[in-house]
């Protein structure tokens, strides 16, 4: 069962992810009295995230540990002064610990031959969803306010059934807003992404869901500055074991093939992250992150990412 969106599909899924990441991303910021247009960013960003277990209906049930590995390119870049768009997509790594759960395409009815079984404890691999969006900057200053939407399609029609399964293989279009605060004669600055995510249905089920990162930082000096983060995915879907009335005993039909697809995914991760700027041109960010609350989700253990940043 994937994990919802750490990356953002990223992503993502996930983000995506979280995976994504992926998916909320932020612009180019020029300082004032300076053109944005004609600028951009290259953003290379790998994450790693171990989760154990799956929080259902009933608590948490042992279904065993899953490995995951992305990497996310995207490109950035200012069409005008207030326009910005962005495009990108993630390579996931994928690993199903031989737990007691494992999703096998032979034993569903009628089995399934045609569809690679992923849960053999061996990496599972491949590019999931294109990413792309814009974001436009309708409000800068001491508040600013930039709304946004991003796009996701599948790269390929890779599997989705399984426990190392690298995405959903769902179309998914989220719309919303960057909001970002700095309060006056200060080195801190607070900022909320606000997204609502419409996802293609699957056996007429709604997963369409709320996408919310808040985040407090503080610049400590002219390279370096700190971040408190907060990630909340929260919407409609099915859950486990109330909408599997045969759970754990028949479970081979329509409805637990497409299970992961239809499930709420819902999650609260909390973290603390450092950028540091190299240079005009380059600089690095990471972060950690943890699960703090999981609803119909494999539960996070934790999720480490780092950034590296071009500017041109």
């Amino acid at each position: 069962m994937p994990n919802g969106t750490l990356f953002r599909y990223c992503v993502l899924s996930t983000a995506a992810a979280i995976g994504s990441l992926l998916l909320l991303t932020s612009g180019v910021n020029a300082a004032e009295g300076e053109s944005r247009k004609g600028t951009g960013q290259i953003v290379l960003t790998y994450q790693y995230n171990l989760t154990d277990g799956f929080e259902s209906d009933i608590g948490e049930l042992p279904i065993g540990s899953i490995d995951t590995h992305v990497m996310n390119f995207e490109v950035q870049y200012a069409l005008t002064d207030r326009l910005t768009v962005i495009v990108g997509i993630p390579y996931v790594v994928k690993r199903y610990n031989n737990g007691p759960l494992p999703h096998d395409p032979l034993l569903l009815s009628p089995p399934r031959p045609y569809i690679e079984n992923v849960d053999t404890g061996s990496w599972n691999t491949g590019f999931q969803d294109l990413n792309f969006g814009a974001k436009y900057w309708a409000k800068e200053g001491t508040f600013s306010i930039a709304p946004f939407f991003f796009f996701g399609v599948p790269s390929s029609e890779y599997p989705f059934f399984g426990n190392a399964a690298i995405g959903q293989q769902l179309t998914r279009l989220q719309v919303g807003s960057s909001f970002m605060w700095y309060p006056g004669l200060s080195n801190g600055y607070l900022r909320a992404d606000v997204g609502y995510v419409f996802v293609e249905e699957t056996l007429d089920v709604s997963v369409n869901h709320w996408l919310i990162r808040a985040e407090g930082g503080y610049q400590f000096g002219p390279r370096i500055t700190g971040r408190l983060f907060g990630l909340l995915k929260k919407g409609s879907g099915l859950a486990v074991p109330t909408d599997y009335p045969g759970f754990p005993d028949q479970l081979n039909d329509e409805l637990w093939y497409q299970h992961d697809r239809m499930l709420k995914h819902n999650y609260l991760n909390i973290g603390i992250g450092l950028d540091y700027a190299l240079n005009d041109r380059y600089s690095l960010s990471g972060n950690y992150m943890e699960m703090v609350w999981a609803d119909q989700v494999n539960i996070l253990e934790y999720a480490v990412t780092l950034s590296l940043t071009r500017t041109f």
